[in-house]
């Protein structure tokens, strides 16, 4: 019982003498945070450099081919054969909106699936590095590239933003052609 005693003893020394010299217990301090800010140092720095565009978007591209082939997976969008029809791309970023908690509505224009997406799932990423639409360009992209991955590319993939919240529409409306 003595011990118990001893600890909180050592302890509220311990808080104590950090109280003086002003730090509080608030203050908070995570070694991953200097990986955080020196990645994102490099991040500033490729954006910047000759090519840097370039790299970002195909950076964009290959996390949307590998977030498709998750959500495929996780999800069962298309089946265990892959894309069965066109509107399979877009239910996969359906999917997609829909954990990232993105209010979407599938529905038909002009006879084809189109996809409304009513919030922007890309608003908060890179910023101050790159724009939200050259993100949603290249990772959405990857996205179908995915999902119809082992089909004949003469079908069409072809993702097509036909209206753009960033060009002050209401919504973002996505058709595959």
């Amino acid at each position: 019982m003595g011990r118990d005693h001893h600890k909180s003893d050592r302890y509220s020394t311990f808080a104590r003498n950090w109280k003086l010299i002003g730090i509080t217990s608030r203050k908070r301090w995570q070694k991953k945070s200097i990986q955080e800010k020196v990645l994102w140092r490099v991040l500033e720095r490729v954006s910047r450099s000759e090519g840097g565009t370039a790299i970002i978007r195909s950076a964009c591209y290959e996390t949307g081919r590998s977030d498709g082939e998750n959500l495929q997976k996780s999800g069962d969008v298309t089946g265990a054969t892959g894309a069965t029809d066109i509107g399979a791309g877009l239910a996969t970023i359906e999917l997609m909106c829909l954990l990232s908690g993105i209010q979407t509505e599938l529905t038909r224009v002009d006879g084809k699936p189109a996809l409304r997406v009513m919030n922007c799932p890309y608003s908060g990423i890179l910023t101050d590095l790159c724009s939200p639409d050259m993100i949603c360009e290249c990772h959405l992209m990857g996205i179908v590239h995915a999902t119809y991955a082992g089909i004949d590319s003469d079908r069409g993939c072809r993702l097509n933003r036909r209206l753009r919240m960033c060009a002050g529409d209401p919504y973002c409306e996505f058709v595959i052609e």
